[in-house]
């Protein structure tokens, strides 16, 4: 149970460090693969907790699935910001080559 708070925990932190990484930084890449990394051992966690009893079991996944629904929406609206970045950027290449065309043709 206290790894599984841990690695919720660490999960939010990467997280906050993904949002405050500028995507064309190097690091973006290999904080959303350790990002897949923790989710993925947030899984077996939640896959091998044992309970006593059911209704202590299901008070507990459906606090993990609220959980598990937080980091969606983060990650969902980090995807959203990257997208748009990415779309800008390549706007403002196009219109680069565009007066880089025009000038070598003067």
């Amino acid at each position: 149970m206290k790894q599984l708070s841990e690695k919720n925990l660490q999960i939010e932190e990467l997280l906050k460090n993904i949002d405050n990484t500028p995507s064309e930084n190097e690091s973006s890449d290999e904080l959303v693969s350790n990002l897949l990394v923790l989710i993925g051992e947030r899984q077996i966690l939640l896959d091998n907790l044992k309970f006593e009893d059911e209704e202590t079991e299901r008070k507990m996944l459906e606090q993990q699935i609220s959980i598990g629904k937080v980091f969606e929406q983060k990650v969902i609206a980090l995807q959203k910001h990257i997208q748009s970045l990415l779309q800008a950027r390549k706007k403002n290449q196009r219109q680069i080559n565009v007066y880089q065309s025009i000038d070598s043709n003067k």
